[in-house]
This record gives structure tokens, sequence and C-alpha cells, in this order.
């Protein structure tokens, strides 16, 4: 089986002779292998919002990375997340020589991402900063999300993490003047300045997600901290697009990001159409960039990603979209008509894609370092959902990725009966912030965890005179269970009596309590 394997390899990437190519390699798993370091940051994320034993936590084998080496194997990424590394093959017997190592599971070929189709941008008018405090020519993009009414109740992104992979990013642009960048990092040129020669796609994503120009454009989670990767490269036809968003999801991982907006897809159209991914490989769970996702999903990490211009075809919903654990995003016109271009449903296993629609034609975004620009594509309706994300995860900071992806879809304006082509429509999510304060969250320690009816305290993350004299239960897809009364033992110290007469079920649960400038939540596992 295992010749059998290399051999049928042999043939598929064919003829070495014309030039390298990139493989990746998939391993055993070796017991020796650390623990991957990580920020606090990232630490928190994993333990609020993740899975217990996810893959991803420790680092590859460099037992192994060790003696592909020594074999004389480039090693371009050490994946965690998928225990592969993509390495460069020059020739024909490095290709053979790999079934020679008994920790070789299999192989697979570096796919990269064609550029997107039907993706246009009408050049507007240079213009002047606005003089009111407005959303200027980007309100209907924002209003069709509900998005300035969020924003009077106070929730602007803040706080939360979100990694952009894109083409490039040239920052230099009024409207991210104050934008809060972490850290960037350029995956195809290795160097931490991530601006790269194709930045206008880069520059277009960004500022619709995270712009702040009052009177001209405003982004959603504009006060939200970034990560910015460049993945992409737009002058080259390489094959590395597929590994460097694999590599930058991990490094956005291990930093603690919270939310990855990425408006890139890949399946099909590569220059050899030997690399093109079957129609069967729309499962969510086969292409290279899915199986990420869904790690990183299990991480904590919500993605949400374009569900790609290849519309209007059934099944044209491209990876990581067709995931289900990702939160795959549709075009409209700002009349709510299907976009032409807007990737569909369903997936090769029957799914109904995409998740969520919003306004991907005629998107108004920034261009170049003073211009302004409107453009359509699923890559711009991505970075608004994202945005809006973001102001839900700073409200109900404990939801997980699947929460999320429940929450918009059980919002949408479609979710009586959703479709392949909107989805379950344009998210409404305003009734979920209207009982939330404009204040940050804050995140408390509840013991004893896991619990049982009876009396649950929590410890708050700071000292407060005065709390109300209620809290609030809700499971984990945000849905009310009770209200309780509740006793403040200290500043920062209060009990809870849940009574046994609730008869809950074994469940994660959320317990909150609001001032008028705060939202302290915490969660426990409730076992009967």
């Amino acid at each position: 089986m295992l010749g059998k394997r290399f051999i049928l390899l042999l043939l598929f990437v064919s003829t070495l002779s014309a030039g390298e190519t990139h493989l990746w390699i998939f391993l055993e798993s070796d017991p020796s292998s650390t623990p991957v370091q990580l920020t606090p940051r990232a630490v928190e994320r994993l333990r609020q919002r993740g899975s217990a034993n996810t893959l991803g936590s420790s680092s590859v084998s460099e037992s192994q990375l060790a003696q592909l080496r020594a074999a004389g194997y480039k090693i371009r990424h050490a994946s965690r997340f998928l225990n592969a590394v993509s390495v460069v093959i020059e020739n024909d017997v490095q290709l053979s020589s790999l079934q020679n190592f008994s920790f070789v599971k299999s192989t697979s070929p570096v796919g990269r991402a064609p550029r997107e189709r039907n993706e246009e941008t009408f050049q507007a008018n240079l213009l002047e900063r606005g003089s009111s405090m407005s959303y200027g020519a980007s309100a209907g993009q924002n209003e069709m999300l509900n998005i300035p009414q969020i924003h009077s109740l106070g929730y602007d992104g803040s706080g939360v993490m979100i990694g952009v992979f894109d083409t490039g990013f040239l920052t230099d642009h009024p409207v991210f003047e104050g934008i809060d960048i972490e850290a960037q990092y350029d995956f195809i040129d290795h160097e931490v300045d991530a601006s790269g020669l194709g930045h206008e796609h880069g520059i277009n994503v960004l500022s619709a997600l995270g712009g702040h120009y009052p009177g001209e454009l405003i982004g959603p989670a504009y006060k939200a901290t970034f990560l910015l990767a460049r993945t992409e490269d737009d002058y080259s036809e390489s094959r590395e697009e597929e590994d460097n968003w694999v590599a930058a999801m991990e490094w956005a991982d291990s930093l603690g990001v919270d939310i990855i907006s990425s408006s890139l897809n890949y399946f099909q159209d590569f220059d050899d159409p030997n690399e093109d991914y079957p129609l069967s490989a729309l499962d969510g769970q086969t292409t290279i960039t899915a199986r990420a996702a869904n790690i990183a999903a299990d991480r904590g990490i919500l993605v949400v990603n374009s569900a790609g211009n290849e519309g209007s075809s059934p099944s044209s919903i491209w990876p990581p979209a067709d995931s289900p654990h990702v939160l795959s995003v549709g075009a409209i016109s700002p009349q709510g008509e299907i976009s032409y271009f807007s990737g569909r449903g369903p997936t090769y296993d029957g799914r109904i894609k995409p998740d969520v629609v919003a306004q991907g034609s005629l998107v108004y975004m920034a261009s170049g370092v003073n211009g302004f620009i409107r453009g359509n594509g699923t890559s711009f309706s991505t970075p608004l959902i994202a945005g809006l994300s973001a102001l839900l995860l700073q409200a109900q900071p404990h939801l997980t990725p699947d929460s999320i992806i429940s929450l918009f879809q059980n919002h949408g304006d479609r979710s009586s009966a959703p479709d392949n082509s909107y989805g379950w429509g344009i998210p409404d999510l305003t009734s979920l912030f209207s009982k939330l304060k404009t204040g940050n969250s804050k995140n408390c320690l509840v013991y004893p965890n896991p619990g049982h009816a009876g009396e649950i305290r929590m410890i708050l993350s700071e000292s407060v005179p005065e709390l109300p004299d209620q809290a609030t239960l809700y499971d984990i897809w945000g849905r009310e269970i009770a209200t309780l009364s509740m006793t403040q033992e200290s500043g920062s110290v209060i009990k809870i009596s849940i009574p046994s007469s609730l008869n809950l079920a074994n469940q994660l649960i959320i317990i909150s309590v609001e001032t008028d400038i705060r939202c302290y939540s915490g969660k426990f596992i409730l076992l009967r």
C-alpha cells in the first residue's frame, strides 16, 4: 500500500525536471514532541472557548524534522495543527525516497490560491475628511447589519483580537490612523513588515473591517486589536499560499487571536490541473485549509471566510468556507439581492452553505494612501461579518466558534427557510446586545467547577462596592436559562443559589452579573 501511494504521487506531480515542487508530508505522532509555547492570552482563550484535548498543542517532532533535513529535504513550514511539514522536492529521487521514512504517514501536493474571479473595484473620488461624526459612504453596508445601533450601545471591538490574512497591508491611509496592530508578518518574504507588493486587496478588506475615518468610512470593529498576515502573493505563480495560510493560522493562534478574517479560497483552477481538488473534497474536512480551520475552531478561534466568487452554480463554495466550523459569508447587493458571483452550496456532503450574507456589491473601502473605492466580491462582505462577530464576542466573550455560527444562523432573516444562495440570510444580532451594558465585559472565576445545584460563587476580576441583587444564567447558545438572586459576600465575591427545582441538565452554564458600566461573567460545568 505504501509503495502504491508513492507511485501514484510520482504520476500526480508529473515532471519535476521543469522545476521544484512543494509537498505536504504528514507525520506519525511522536510522544517525545514538546508542548508549544503560547502567550497568556492564547492560553486563556483556549481555556475559555477551546476543547481540552485539541490538536495543535504540541510541536512537530524535532527528531523527525532532523532526519528529513539530514536527508537533504528543505523544510518550508512545520505545522503543529496538521502534524505535518511542507517541503521543497527538487527531483524524483527525493520524492521516491520518502517511502524510506517509517514516520511518514502520507503526502499531498501544496496548493496555491488562484486570484479571485469576478472581483471588481470602481474608483471613487478622492475625498476630504467629512466634518460630521458619521459613517459617510459606508453607512449602507453597516446599516444592513445594524452596526450603528450596536455601536450606540458602546461596542466597538475593544479587547477582541482579529487576524486578517490577505495580500499585504499598507496602512498609510488616514482610515488606519490609530489602528491597534499587535503584530504583523509576511509569510511570503519572511519579514515582520506585512505591507507587501500586492497590498491593495488587503487595504480594502482591512478598512471595511476596522477602518475609522469619521464622516467617510467606519468599520464595525474599529477598536479591535489586529494581527496582519501576508499569505497571498498577488504577483507570482507560486504554489505556496495554502501552506502560508496554515502557517499564519498557527502564528495567530500562538498570539491569542480570537477571530480570523480570511477572504481567500483554495480549491481549483491551479496552473497544473492535477493539483485541483476533486468535488468530493468539498466536505469541510478534506482540504488542507478546511482541516486547519477545524482545528482552529476547536482551539476557540472563530474563522470567518469568504464563500468565494465562483457562483452561481451549485457547490461553488470553496474551502475553507465549506467547513461546518467556519462562518462562511456570501455577497448581496445593497438592495438585498444575491450577487451573481457569490458562491453557492450545497457542500459535497449535502450541508447548506453559505451561513450568512452581507453587502458584497459596491462595498465602500479605502484605496492606496488617500483614496476610496467601491468593490464587488465576497472578499468584501466577509470583513463586515467578521467585524460584527467581534462586537458579539466583545459582548459575550464566553461564546465558542460553533455557538457564534449558530447565533448568526438563528438570527438570520431567512432562518426559517435557509437555502444554498443566501444561507440563513442577513443576520440581525441586536437582540443579543439589548441587555448588555456599554462598558467592557470582565471574565471571572467560578467555583466549584464542575458544580451542582446549590451554592456557586464567582470571584470578580476587581472589587466592586455595590452590585445588583440578581444574576442571569445563560446556556452555551446565549439563551437565558434563569434569573436568580445573589448575595455579595465581599467586594469581589458573590454567592448564587441554584435551586435543584430548575432540573437543569448537565451542561456548560454562563453566569452574568451586570452593573451600569460592566458585565461580569464566568462559566462552569453543571453536573446533576
